[in-house]
């Protein structure tokens, strides 16, 4: 099959199956323009449903266990895709990387410890230290002029000479569409090392990095200590969400285990028969999908911008370098941000609000997804522009 333009302006009909982007009655009524959601409204490919297939015409789905075949499926993939050498016995399997940050902040830290993040940030980095009995440290991210951001490292110091031994990264960073420099992180890694700090990078969103910048995993610098988790999944790369596959990936083994005790007393195990033979599938025979449809991803920004700037030409776009997702400063239009959501629902459009990225840095802001055949995009854009324009 040819993933090209064709491929991916046709989308897929999504109405009727419980979709949560589309299907949501509390979120989104029939007719609105779901750009909400962090999935995409591309049909998978073609191996990923013949393997769904396969496995479903043996007609007997009782217990099962992941086996080497899917540890070296997702060894070989991020080897192959992003030159990082890792070994079996680092690997954990779970089923989100949601699930993932409440175990590493629950085993990593005691009640009451402060947890270090970077707002404006995807919101279960936030509920998942709060709900787990600790205290977010929030050291925002800074933001010039055009938009793009940048990590306050004076900040994160204060709060790690205050005692914090943890912090949670989001990289590439949603919603605010950094790739972190190699640069970047190994500074971050150094400072958090000098305190005796651990680190926790969700690395969901790596394969949406676009040229010239690169993704850089944190597992591949030289200053990250054994005890350094990254979180990472083909659920985003490959539209798979649903199923629930992801992995934690540390060279500490007694953090392995710790994480591994901790799932199985909360029933968190993994081993969904269906997610593991669509992992395989992603990991082993779908490069050629995911090439087409990040070279779509592009093109789709560059419709985003241009629309933007015609429509919308005080909005501020941050810069793009990764994610399929855009983060747009609605600000200099003045339109009180509790009546967002509303103007946009009466235009019949949904968009994610970035308070849920933040209280306070998210405020003026909302999050596109720009995941979906450009038609579809171009409409939902426009639909915003009068939301914002005429109320």
């Amino acid at each position: 099959m040819k993933y090209d333009q064709a491929f991916f302006d046709a989308g897929i009909d999504r109405t009727g199956t419980n979709s949560l982007k589309w299907c949501a009655r509390s979120f989104i009524q029939e007719g609105m323009v779901p750009l909400w959601v962090a999935d995409m409204d591309f049909a998978c490919a073609q191996p990923i449903a013949d393997a769904l297939k396969a496995r479903a015409e043996h007609a007997c789905f009782g217990y099962t266990f992941p086996d080497d075949a899917d540890a070296q499926a997702l060894l070989g993939f991020w080897e192959r895709r992003h030159k990082l050498r890792l070994n079996k016995k680092d690997l954990l399997l779970m089923p989100t990387v949601v699930t993932g940050l409440r175990a590493c902040v629950q085993t990593m830290t005691q009640p009451g410890d402060g947890v270090i993040i970077q707002t404006p940030v995807y919101g279960p980095f936030i509920s998942s230290i709060r709900d787990s009995g600790r205290v977010v440290l929030d050291a925002g991210l800074l933001r010039d002029q055009e938009g793009r951001y940048t990590m306050d490292f004076d900040a994160i110091e204060r709060f790690l000479q205050q005692g914090a031994r943890l912090m949670i990264l989001c990289n590439p960073h949603n919603p605010v569409c950094r790739a972190w420099s190699q640069e970047e992180l190994r500074a971050l890694l150094a400072l958090l090392n000098r305190y005796k700090a651990r680190l926790v990078s969700d690395e969901i969103h790596a394969d949406f990095v676009f040229s010239p910048k690169e993704f850089v995993p944190i597992l591949s610098l030289p200053e990250a200590r054994e005890g350094t988790v990254a979180l990472v999944s083909a659920s985003k790369t490959f539209n798979i969400a649903g199923l629930q596959q992801a992995t934690a990936i540390c060279r500490d083994h007694d953090i392995i285990s710790l994480l591994k005790r901790h799932l199985e007393r909360v029933g968190a195990q993994t081993g969904n028969i269906f997610a593991l033979a669509a992992t395989r599938a992603a990991y082993t025979a779908c490069d050629d999908w995911l090439d087409g449809l990040v070279q779509y991803l592009h093109s789709n920004q560059e419709a985003l911008k241009d629309l933007l700037n015609e429509l919308l030409p005080h909005a501020v776009l941050t810069p793009m370098e990764s994610t399929f997702l855009a983060w747009v400063d609605i600000r200099p239009y003045e339109v009180p941000h509790c009546d967002i959501d509303g103007r946009c629902r009466r235009h019949g459009v949904v968009l994610t609000n970035g308070q849920f990225f933040g209280e306070s840095s998210g405020e003026g802001f909302m999050r596109i997804n720009y995941g979906c055949p450009q038609g579809q995009l171009l409409e939902g854009v426009q639909r915003f522009a009068h939301a914002i324009k005429e109320g």
